[in-house]
């Protein structure tokens, strides 16, 4: 978590610190998504509830936030930024809102940055070991094509990260030996 606190100014990192610590549970490992909005409450998301603080952050922090997530190079990020979000260290995403540019259909620019909402990455390891009998192709030693659908939140990524360390490290109760994975981006 301290990765993610770093991109935030000491004032806002030190606010959701209080606010973490101030809960009655452990729910720093729990914790789902900050969201920070211009001018707008900062909001923390756990799995069953939403904590919406007395903190906000204006248009310069964000600017601040933002620069650190491309350190210091927000050119440099341009395409990620085009799709959205960004991808930090750990695996966490930085969802990105603001005013789009777009030609012929496709985002070009997000300017006036305007929210941000970082998606914070868990590893549950053996998520995924209920479904490998769908996937996995024995008899080839291949893996099917397989589509994993779900609403936000329900833990696709977790499920992929899983299912992908399975597939490339092999399993050995069941004879399948690992494959390379790669991105097909």
């Amino acid at each position: 978590m301290q990765e993610i606190f770093n991109f935030f100014p000491v004032k806002i990192s030190n606010k959701i610190n209080e606010q973490i610590n101030g809960q009655v549970d452990n729910y720093i490992n729990r914790l789902e998504e900050i969201r920070i909005r211009n001018s707008k409450p900062i909001i923390l998301k756990y799995s069953n509830k939403e904590i919406i603080m007395q903190e906000s952050a204006n248009s310069n922090e964000i600017l601040e936030i933002i620069q650190k997530v491309c350190n210091n190079s927000i050119y440099s990020y341009q395409n990620q930024i085009c799709n959205g979000y960004i991808t930090i260290k750990g695996g966490h995403r930085v969802g990105i809102t603001g005013n789009c540019t777009i030609e012929d259909n496709k985002v070009i620019n997000i300017n006036y940055i305007s929210s941000l909402n970082f998606r914070i990455a868990r590893q549950i390891l053996g998520c995924s070991n209920k479904i490998l009998k769908y996937i996995l192709n024995l008899e080839n030693k291949s893996i099917y094509n397989t589509l994993i659908v779900s609403p936000p939140g329900a833990g696709k990524t977790t499920l992929l990260r899983d299912l992908i360390r399975n597939v490339s490290t092999g399993i050995e109760e069941i004879g399948f030996e690992g494959l390379n994975c790669r991105s097909s981006r």
